[in-house]
């Protein structure tokens, strides 16, 4: 669809539905859901209006009762699976949920993909990678736009079936179906339904992992991949299958005992930054992997295929006693070919850790060396080399993320204000002038979850407060703005919001739940409203960032901690 024509549809939704007033300074226009799913969340959008992000909880999955547990069918009510005529909401919420990929961690069910990647061109389009769009295995992101109408992704592996015999202890023949992976991810390129995968240089074991997060006008994408196997790894790996010798069975494949330990540490948190160490847990995911994993940089051509390549470096070595991956992630890469991300390093007391990085002709440079800070990352980068992250500390008793801005040319960082002091405070993305916006705590407790909203805020206005976007739209909204995601250089924003609606219980009951949808806010002449009554504020919950993707809103925690992003092409691109 042209540019232009885009526009004209735009204009035309909002003067018939947009909810407006007087004194808002942003008019809204929800963004159709994708057919099928439940809700959808943002990623980005350019200047033209195209936006990209994740469908989540696929609503059409057809259930197969007999890849279920004993335990899971007792747990739903059902003895008998060929009694079974129509699954109740509950029941159906409950499976998809337990055989999510990347979550359920029993390969002899084939998992459901959660998370469909969307694209928004005037209609909202799902997005099929890998030429198996009836796949329900497969998982999909799309993470950037470009003023090319370039989209970078990634998309998970499809799980297939694999038969393994085995003789049991009883010399009897045991045969078990599988479900495993061709490979982990793929780094994914998508324009005009086209698409390009990006290989990691490693594919040993599992097939290797790769994803592009972001590409600038000129076709340079960031993102990251797998290049070794972790010593750690290597020799749990190892040990999957028995010595010749040994009395040991194996009863599964290589690929699941592997797959086991990639989901294993996909999942696990981050304990050595938890704000009691030893005697509490950390909220915060550290996503890591059977893979040392380094940042990258890909020139592409007009078809995606890759041109040339740079590894980006870490903040530091691996010590030698470190048997873990040790990596590096590159988020966002504006059009000086500047990226940003994450590295790992190492507190003094807290051991290895993901800090902010800058990358630079592929050295990866700190945005601060205070100890104070134990976890982080720099999410967006402009064409003015100003970047924007979070740094992680320990407030009150709590992990709080505190906002940074960061001008890679006098190499200097400041902190931004946020809501309140300790208001935890994640900014997403920065424009070409200094409108940054991200998501941020507004209530002052000592709880560890506190109602969060999206922000807004002018790194270049004096004076300059945070302001809640809930603040700058129509009283009557029926949106609670939660995350801004992306930000363009004439000042739109898409952002995450949540709605309440309609639903049939399995009983024939009208009941309602929250879901998340995806809104293009256009800035208009008004002022703040700043009328948001309490029985309106929706409480939230999850303030803690870093998190575990799971259906809903904490699928927000998971691009904070694999964080993001783009960059900002002449729109917000940077």
């Amino acid at each position: 669809m042209k540019p232009f024509s885009k526009h004209l549809l735009v204009a035309s939704v909002l003067a018939a539905c947009s909810t407006t007033a007087a004194a808002d300074t942003f008019s809204i226009e929800e963004i159709a859901t994708a057919d099928n799913f439940r809700s959808s969340f943002p990623r980005d959008m350019n200047e033209q209006g195209f936006i990209v992000g994740i469908s989540s909880f696929p609503t059409n999955v057809d259930i197969d009762l007999s890849q279920l547990t004993a335990a899971q069918l007792a747990s739903l009510g059902i003895t008998d699976i060929e009694e079974v005529e129509e699954l109740t909401p509950a029941q159906y919420e409950f499976i998809v949920n337990s055989l999510a990929a990347n979550t359920n961690n029993n390969f002899l069910q084939k998992p459901i993909a959660p998370y469909q990647a969307f694209l928004y061109d005037g209609m909202t389009l799902p997005v099929s990678f890998f030429n198996e769009p009836e796949d329900v295995s497969t998982i999909t992101y799309l993470n950037s736009i470009n003023g090319a109408n370039t989209a970078v992704g990634m998309g998970y592996g499809a799980y297939k079936p694999v038969d393994f015999t085995y003789t049991d202890s009883e010399g009897d023949e045991q045969t078990n179906t599988f479900y495993v992976r061709d490979y982990i991810s793929r780094g994914v390129w998508y324009q005009d339904g086209q698409t390009a995968t990006v290989a990691p240089p490693e594919q040993s074991i599992l097939g290797g992992e790769s994803a592009i997060m972001d590409v600038n006008d000129s076709g340079l994408a960031a993102g990251y991949a797998s290049i070794g196997v972790s010593p750690g790894a290597a020799t749990t790996i190892e040990s999957c299958t028995p010595e010749e010798d040994s009395e040991s069975i194996q009863t599964r494949p290589v690929e699941v005992c592997a797959s086991e330990l990639w989901l294993e540490l996909h999942n696990a948190t981050a304990n050595n930054i938890a704000p009691i160490l030893y005697y509490s847990r950390s909220n915060y995911s550290s996503r890591r992997s059977i893979y040392d994993i380094r940042g990258y940089l890909w020139q592409l051509d007009a078809n995606g295929e890759v041109i040339s390549s740079t590894e980006l470096g870490t903040l530091t070595e691996r010590r030698e006693e470190d048997q873990s991956d040790f990596s590096s992630y590159a988020y966002a890469v504006n059009n000086n070919g500047i990226a940003v991300g994450q590295s790992y390093t190492y507190h003094p007391e807290r051991g290895a850790i993901r800090m902010p990085a800058i990358f630079v002709d592929g050295e990866a440079i700190a945005v601060t060396e205070s100890d104070e800070y134990f976890w982080g990352s720099a999410n967006d980068i402009n064409d003015n080399n100003r970047a924007v992250g979070y740094l992680t500390a320990t407030r009150a008793g709590n992990l709080r993320n505190t906002g940074f801005y960061y001008d890679v040319d006098s190499a200097t960082m400041e902190t931004l204000p946020g809501f309140f002091n300790g208001s935890s405070t994640v900014p997403s993305d920065i424009n070409n002038n200094g409108l940054v916006v991200g998501t941020g705590e507004i209530e002052p407790t000592l709880s560890t979850t506190r109602r969060r909203v999206g922000f807004l805020y002018d790194t270049a206005a004096e004076n300059a407060e945070f302001i809640n976007l809930n603040d700058a739209i129509a009283c009557d909204s029926p949106y609670f703005i939660v995350d801004a995601r992306a930000v363009t250089d004439s000042g739109e924003i898409v952002a995450s919001a949540l709605k309440t609606e309609e639903y049939v219980d399995g009983n024939g009951e009208t009941q309602t739940r929250e879901v998340s949808v995806t809104i293009k806010m256009d800035p208009i002449e008004g002022e703040l409203n700043n009328c948001r009554e309490e029985e309106n504020k929706v409480e939230r919950s999850g303030a803690s960032f870093g998190g575990i993707p799971l259906a809903g809103l904490s699928l927000l925690g998971f691009f904070i901690t694999l964080s993001r992003r783009r960059q900002h092409k002449n729109i917000k691109k940077s």
